[in-house]
Order: structure tokens, then sequence, then C-alpha cells
């Protein structure tokens, strides 16, 4: 998926796995990892720009569009 990203959305989107498991993990995404738990959500957790939207399972072309969403959201705030 990381290609996928990087053929579409160049430079705009980072992918990056959180493993909240781990202590160190758990400690620097607390806030969010709050709102997880707090919400019910299942993981895996897939969070797009600091909000939790999809839960339970993977699925790449939900994240495809929710990317291509924020990014176009965010060039529009910009024009």
């Amino acid at each position: 998926m990381r290609e996928e990203l990087k053929r579409r959305f160049d430079d705009q989107a980072v992918v990056s796995y959180h493993n909240v498991e781990e202590p160190a993990v758990r400690a620097e995404y607390a806030t969010l990892v709050g709102e997880i738990e707090t919400r019910g959500l299942l993981y895996p957790v897939t969070v797009v720009d600091g909000v939790p939207l999809y839960d339970g399972a993977v699925s790449y072309p939900a994240i495809m569009r929710a990317v291509g969403n924020k990014i176009a959201e965010q060039e529009a705030t910009e024009a």
C-alpha cells in the first residue's frame, strides 16, 4: 500500500504502522489510543490526519479514498 500511496499522492501522504501493544507507542499516542478505546473501536484502526476513520479491518480502497479526500480538502482550503 505504501507504494500505491507514493505513486498516487507522491509526498503528500505517509503511511505508518504503530503497534499499540508496545508501551512506548501507547505513551506517545496516549490521546489517540484513549479515544479509540473510549469509542470501543476494534483494532486495527485506520487513522487519517489524526482522526480514526475505520476499525476492525484494513480496506485499501477506503484508505485510498480517505487520503485522496483529505488531500483535496487541504488543497481547497489553501486555494
